[in-house]
């Protein structure tokens, strides 16, 4: 979409010299933008730009180019710019990025190539060229431009860097296989801790975890003492389901914030929950830290985890300021949410919602309407998210869950609307897909209807325990346990929850295995006494009163 741009231009009718040429056009790009014929604008931006010696008139005209795409008219602007601000930077990104979507190569080329000798550092100046090779509209100008600037690098240049260069670029245009074999030439090319950290970094990009353990563990080698590099190292054991393996490493590093909370994490991950405890416990006991708010907040998290709610309450309290204050209340809405505390968890969510940022917003709205709908205040939760929606008509996240509100109080109708707005937005949400095509199933006799809607699913996510539930339960309501059982138990193999097992029990039921369907449900019904869904189909089957 066309959009003017105001780059701080100054205002020409303040300055008490200007020639009636600069004055002309200056106030014939104003008026032509308030029409919307930014073409025509533009044109004149760059007349006035021409004519005066201030930078901000080439700044506009920079603006303007970038939103209409018009490389030209970028090209003139930014070497204006250049004219009128020798000493800026900025002017010679815009002048490289207009010449290589005009096709210019060698001129871009030259360009870089002054920057890249002008930088404070080779891999800087060579980091920005790839940056701006890969802004191109055309991978292949890309990858020409690399060829070029490559070739003109002359004997003296680090080979390993030319290497690495090649891997961010192809990284940047989504070669990540090619990549990761140029990051790796260059890793093997000289001792640089930098370069097998992004070796590494690429391998866990492609999930090709070993790989990424082996490069790490190369980095490690040349700098042992790095915590950072034994903390990404770590996590990689962790992704690997190497856990043990993970914490022994942790507890030869040197004691500080993030070490510890790392630490207290996977070994709470790993049901160490003594370890973990004391690992807390110095944690908290630190006297000396860098950052007070950040040990609170992780602190505090590490205490939820452990389950000390007051604990974590107490430390979640001290976080009054900085990046972790707003999470921080978010944390606390939802123990004192838990605890009952209805009230003050809303009043701290209306808080984030007063200063945090646009993420942190609408994960309070979420928070607080699932809050509502587990107190069994659904319509209060449906009304609340509809005032969330009208500043954010296309969250996803706020439609989903109205959706699961709306089925919660029998809206049936809402419900609908939100998924199918959804799946409007992003016609191949899987969970969209699913929720509606379930509540079809599970709510209305449109059954033929909801196998379609959760078949895509399923095709989209085919290990969703939920999906596979969906199918198993839509194969029951058409009257076809024998196909819904295999997926059901799947499910329940996927994910030990109180609804797949109620369903699992019932189809066994159906299907005359009376005994194991009963053992399903009772073995459930002993892990989650007092779920609703569960509790309903026990109560019709007749195994609880």
């Amino acid at each position: 979409m066309h959009k003017d741009t105001d780059l701080g231009i100054s205002d020409p009718l303040a300055e008490g010299d200007l020639d009636s040429d600069l004055l002309f056009h200056v106030l014939a790009a104003e008026r032509l933008g308030q029409v919307g014929d930014f073409e025509a604008a533009l044109e004149h931006h760059l007349k006035a730009a021409q004519l005066g010696h201030d930078p901000d008139l080439a700044r506009q005209v920079v603006g303007m180019a970038i939103n209409l795409e018009d490389w030209s008219a970028l090209v003139d602007g930014a070497v204006r710019w250049q004219e009128l601000a020798p000493h800026e930077r900025s002017p010679g990104r815009f002048l490289v990025l207009g010449l290589l979507n005009l096709g210019e190569i060698d001129q871009a080329v030259s360009v870089l190539a002054e920057r890249i000798a002008d930088s404070e550092s080779a891999e800087a100046g060579w980091r920005e060229a790839i940056m701006l090779l890969a802004a191109t509209d055309s991978e292949q100008n890309a990858y020409t431009g690399m060829e070029k600037l490559a070739s003109q690098a002359g004997p003296d240049v680090d080979s390993a860097l030319i290497l690495q260069q090649r891997s961010l670029l192809l990284w940047q245009l989504g070669q990540s296989e090619e990549a990761l074999d140029l990051a790796l030439q260059a890793a093997e090319q000289g001792e640089s801790v930098r370069r097998w950290v992004w070796a590494a970094q690429l391998a866990t990009a492609t999930e090709d975890m070993e790989l990424a353990l082996s490069h790490y563990q190369q980095a490690r080698a040349i700098d042992p003492d790095d915590v950072s590099l034994a903390l990404s190292e770590a996590e990689t054991l962790r992704q690997l389901d190497r856990l043990d393996e993970a914490i022994a490493s942790l507890l030869e590093l040197p004691e500080d914030v993030e070490l510890l909370y790392t630490l207290g994490t996977y070994q709470v991950q790993a049901e160490h929950e003594e370890q973990a405890r004391q690992t807390w416990e110095r944690l908290a006991s630190l006297d000396v830290v860098d950052n007070a708010a950040q040990h609170a907040f992780l602190t505090g998290f590490l205490a939820e985890l452990l389950e000390q709610e007051d604990q974590a309450l107490s430390w979640y309290s001290l976080v009054d300021a900085g990046r972790h204050a707003d999470r921080a209340r978010l944390r606390r809405a939802i123990i004192e949410g838990d605890r009952g505390n209805l009230p003050v968890a809303r009043n701290l969510l209306r808080s984030v919602r007063e200063t945090g940022s646009a993420e942190l917003v609408e994960q309070a709205w979420l928070i607080e309407a699932d809050l509502l709908r587990v107190a069994d205040r659904a319509d209060e939760a449906v009304d609340l998210l509809t005032t969330a929606l009208r500043e954010q008509p296309n969250s996803v996240a706020l439609l989903y869950t109205r959706g699961i509100c709306a089925v919660a109080m029998e809206d049936m109708e809402l419900a609908e609307q939100d998924f199918r707005r959804i799946l409007q937005i992003e016609d191949d949400n899987a969970m969209a897909l699913n929720a509606l095509g379930y509540t079809l199933t599970d709510r209305t006799d449109r059954h033929d209807e909801a196998y379609r809607l959760i078949r895509r699913a399923l095709d989209l996510e085919p290990d969703s325990p939920a999906i596979l539930d969906s199918m198993g339960w839509v194969y029951f309501r058409l009257g076809q346990p024998e196909k819904a059982l295999p997926y059901l138990e799947q499910a329940l193999d996927g994910e030990d929850n109180p609804e797949i097992a109620a369903h699992v029990g019932e189809v066994l039921w159906s299907l005359g295995r009376e005994s194991e369907g009963k053992e399903v449900l009772l073995d459930a019904y002993e892990r989650y006494p007092e779920d609703d869904y569960l509790l309903d189909t026990l109560r019709r089957l007749g195994l609880v009163e």
